[in-house]
């Protein structure tokens, strides 16, 4: 595997959506209108927003992640260029990989929006440590991006590929999102320290287990 033709991919996909920003700024939009609508639906100062406002935050990155995700591989499919990347000397591996540093960027760019929005929309005390917050969120959206490039590259031929990649692909996050929840919870409602967290465990265990079996599947994937 070589790490900077992953990265090239990776660069070439960001430029192209820096360029349009049409991707972007739909994601962001639909985490504003998401956190502003939750807003208005929850009483002002709840205690129950305490516990259920982690699984609020994580419904934005699930849904404007899902949507996303569907564009990392399926464009390529559409403009006829991943005929050219497979031409390209560069392996499967780094094609994935580099559509998984791509689908980083524009959810941590979503988190570092959305994030600071939920916690003035809703004034959120966050009990814990922010930095641990921001830890145990990064991993689980980057176990989301695992997951979802992958199968995105699976179901690219599919006919109604998007509702596809929403079908096959929540089954499989569940072990990412249900644990990141918890282990969020318990950051910001109970204030545990990081190091206390088995959660966080699960899910890192998660993402080397489906990185694994998505860099040694990527070939065959794509060839197909």
């Amino acid at each position: 595997m070589d790490a900077r033709k992953a990265l090239a991919i990776a660069r070439k996909d960001l430029r192209v959506e820096f360029r349009s920003r049409a991707t972007i700024q739909f994601l962001l939009l639909f985490s504003f209108l998401t956190l502003l609508m939750f807003n208005f639906a929850s009483p002002p100062f709840s205690p129950a927003l305490r516990e259920v406002g982690p699984g609020l935050l994580w419904f934005v990155f699930i849904f404007a992640g899902m949507l996303g995700l569907s564009r990392a591989f399926i464009k390529e499919k559409e403009l006829g260029t991943l005929e050219g990347l497979m031409l390209a000397p560069v392996g499967g591996v780094e094609i994935v990989l580099g559509k998984v540093v791509y689908n980083l960027c524009l959810i941590l760019l979503v988190e570092l929006f959305s994030v600071p929005l939920f916690i003035a929309l809703f004034d959120y005390r966050v009990a814990g440590s922010m930095l641990d917050m921001i830890l145990v969120l990064t991993l689980g959206l980057l176990g989301f991006v695992v997951v979802g490039s992958f199968v995105s590259a699976v179901i690219m031929g599919a006919r109604g590929r998007e509702l596809v990649l929403q079908v096959v692909a929540m089954p499989l996050l569940l072990p990412v999102v249900i644990p990141t929840i918890l282990a969020l919870r318990r950051v910001m409602a109970d204030g545990a320290p990081l190091a206390r967290i088995g959660e966080v465990r699960l899910v890192l265990a998660y993402i080397i287990i489906m990185s694994t079996l998505s860099f040694l599947l990527s070939d065959s994937v794509l060839e197909e």
